[in-house]
């Protein structure tokens, strides 16, 4: 997994509806650049409602990182909007 995978750094603003990502082809490096991620937002993650979220995960392409992490990439910018979202993606079950 080391050696073929990208690494990729995700970093969550709740409150803006986006993401910063910055991929790294070596994993030292993108864990250094995690740790430090935590730092500068470690005021934002400790809350009970953290507006930041730092993930680093690898994978072979963003696009997949996407597919797995796909809160991470919607647009809604609060957790009723992303669920309202889930919802109308969802199909409706017959009634029995």
């Amino acid at each position: 997994m080391f050696d073929e995978d990208t690494w990729f750094l995700l970093v969550q603003h709740r409150s803006k509806g986006k993401t910063d990502v910055e991929s790294f082809s070596d994993y030292f490096a993108a864990a250094r650049a995690y740790n430090e991620a935590e730092h500068r937002y470690k005021s934002q993650l400790s809350s009970t409602d953290a507006d930041v979220d730092v993930l680093l995960v690898g994978a072979a392409s963003l696009d997949l990182v996407k597919e797995r992490y796909p809160s991470y990439f919607g647009e809604a910018t609060s957790k009723a909007d992303r669920v309202t979202g889930l919802l109308n993606t969802m199909q409706p079950v017959p009634a029995q």
